[in-house]
């Protein structure tokens, strides 16, 4: 598959050459000098981030994870801020269960009582401090001065560890000149704003599944690594060299990783899943980390200059172009976008060109260098669905710019629990966008039915075909940011988990009942039982849960109760919630859940699992 790919890769580069001569030299349109330039720069930004893409990714890393070190010193450090306790508390019961010996650290910047007690409760050491200066870069040099280790692994407060993700990274400090090994970012929760999951065909993609599993390890390879936050180990020596964690901007991870660099040190990437976190739910918390994510890199390039600045090689230079580059492309999308709007609007049109010449030139531009993408994303429908979140983007990364310009921007935390869903105003460029379509596109068949042969038709033509497809490739994202909102607490795990569940209950003629069934959207505080018969909501229910290495007894109570079809068949999903369980038992819950159903919904995502199964087998 490599080869395929760099053969596609190599014939959408040549097949732009001809096309960006023809455009340049043959297509001008005299009546609309403006439009024409407008059109023409945007194509050649297109073509500047299709060949940086292509060179960016066109070799991957292959780590093999080498044998650990043994006898060294790890502090793992898990800073919170507002998170909630039952959040905070699967990930501290899963660090204090990473294999390798270590301390875990809370580091809370919240100052709570409950999060003191749960770290004391679990065993883990806790940290926090009188003032919050520079937020989460603050919070971990403010832990720095205080701990001792010789490694450090840094957790965000949702991202749930495997027991061996310390053996797993530390080998690689073997070589002295590495100060931070990074591992793929991954998430449990298949159901948020960025993922599309089907279920029954047990496939599922996520909007940063092409960064982790094409776009990183290709940085790796040119020795340009990404330092990404959790979850990462990083060498205290090296962090000490830089003083600490940078504080100057809202991504204090690449703006450090970037600092490292200058310095010599190296940044490596291991394409494996060491750790699982929340993904943001809803459209408003996908928003704001990416607004985040946005201003931050665009101060790191205004303060680090790592375009031209000193200190890093020519391929460290490329990586953090073609990164960053991809902010302003957001203004290109815009243009592209609008374009059939207007032409069909209007009867303008960015170019005036021979209908066989157009097509000979622009059909063999576009078809390759799509199929060369699409090979690189694994396949037509990782590169669409990619392209659909970069269209839905577009406003966040226009924004993002303002970076270059702003001296002081706030942290802000994602949101990861309840949180409603977007209100038309969240959406507004691109919602009237999808409006306007629709009459250009009443106009356009207007205007096809009287074209003349020729130019003017085939230009409605194309003009068409490109206003329905964005129509159709933004719209589906558009609803779902209006609709989907979370009332959850806790995330719960969605689907049939393999886990039998007895139950019994008094109905009423006060008859003892006892069934079975399969636990479904199980978390920690609850699940559901899918049944022949309806539960009426305040049944109370003895339950024994089995997993795979203990019975677990609870006495619960239904507070949910709906009519479902099930393949066909009438059934009642009824949500339960746990009245009396024992806490560790549900902490064997929630390391099932992490380590085992995380592990095993995982594998639907076809991005990351081909990925990380090609890294391993080269």
């Amino acid at each position: 598959m490599p080869l395929v790919r760099h053969a596609l890769a190599v014939l959408g580069m040549l097949a732009i050459v001809p096309y960006f001569y023809w455009r340049i030299f043959y297509t001008v349109n005299p009546a609309a000098l403006w439009f024409f330039y407008l059109f023409l720069f945007a194509e050649g930004l297109n073509i500047l981030e299709s060949i940086l893409f292509y060179a960016t990714t066109w070799k991957g890393s292959s780590r093999v994870v080498p044998p650990p070190l043994r006898g060294q010193s790890v502090d793992v450090f898990v800073p919170t801020y507002n998170e909630s306790a039952m959040l905070l508390r699967d990930t501290l019961l899963c660090a204090m269960a990473i294999r390798y010996p270590h301390r875990t650290w809370v580091l809370d910047d919240g100052n709570r009582p409950e999060i003191r007690e749960l770290a004391a409760e679990l065993g883990c050491e806790y940290l926090c401090r009188t003032e919050r200066s520079h937020a989460k870069a603050g919070n971990l040099n403010a832990a720095l001065a205080k701990t001792t280790g010789e490694f450090i692994v840094v957790l965000d407060a949702d991202h749930v560890p495997s027991p061996e993700i310390v053996d797993d990274l530390i080998g690689f400090f073997a070589d002295s000149k590495v100060a931070i090994v990074q591992a793929a970012q991954d998430f449990y929760n298949l159901d948020s704003f960025q993922h599309w999951t089907n279920w029954k065909a047990r496939h599922a993609w996520q909007q940063q599944e092409l960064f982790f599993g094409v776009i990183q390890p290709g940085k790796d390879a040119l020795n340009a690594a990404y330092y990404c936050g959790s979850p990462a180990m990083l060498r205290r020596a090296a962090l000490e060299e830089v003083g600490g964690f940078a504080t100057e901007t809202i991504t204090e991870d690449i703006h450090t990783g970037l600092r490292l660099q200058r310095r010599g040190w190296e940044v490596v990437y291991i394409n494996r899943t060491l750790a699982r976190g929340l993904a943001p739910q809803t459209f408003v918390g996908f928003v704001t980390q990416w607004r985040r994510w946005g201003l931050g890199a665009m101060q790191v390039l205004r303060n680090e200059n790592p375009l031209f600045g000193k200190g890093l090689t020519f391929g460290q230079r490329l990586s953090y172009f073609a990164s960053f580059y991809f902010y302003w492309m957001s203004y290109q999308k815009l243009i592209y976008v609008v374009t059939p709007i207007f032409c069909l609007l209007t009867g303008i049109y960015p170019l005036v060109a021979v209908p066989r010449t157009y097509l000979l030139l622009f059909t063999p531009y576009l078809v390759l260098n799509v199929a060369a993408s699409a090979a690189l994303q694994r396949g037509l429908g990782s590169f669409l669905t990619s392209e659909q979140f970069n269209i839905l983007k577009i406003p966040v990364l226009m924004g993002a710019v303002r970076g270059l310009v702003r001296r002081k921007t706030d942290f802000a935390v994602t949101p990861k629990s309840r949180a409603e869903a977007a209100h038309w105003t969240d959406v507004r460029l691109l919602l009237a966008v999808e409006i306007a379509i629709l009459p250009s596109v009443a106009v356009g068949l207007w205007r096809l039915a009287h074209a003349a042969p020729g130019y003017e038709s085939l230009a409605v033509v194309v003009n068409l075909a490109f206003a329905i497809f964005y129509f159709f490739l933004v719209g589906p994202l558009l609803v779902r940011a209006l609709r989907q909102r979370e009332q959850r607490i806790a995330y719960r795990f969605p689907g049939m988990l393999q886990l039998p569940v007895r139950l019994s209950y008094v109905n009423a003629k006060r008859a003892i009942v006892t069934d079975s069934a399969f636990a479904r959207n199980l978390n920690r505080t609850g699940l559901s039982l899918t049944l022949t018969a309806a539960l009426p909501v305040g049944t109370r229910l003895d339950l024994e849960l089995k997993l795979p290495d203990r019975r677990i007894h609870a006495a619960a109570e239904v507070v949910r109760e709906q009519a479902i079809d099930a393949d066909g068949r009438p059934r009642h999903s009824n949500g339960i919630r746990f009245t009396r369980i024992a806490e560790e038992d549900q902490d064997a819950i929630a390391k099932y859940l992490f380590w085992k159903v995380a592990e095993r919904h995982g594998q639907m995502l076809h991005v990351t699992a081909s990925s990380q199964a090609e890294s391993r087998s080269r």
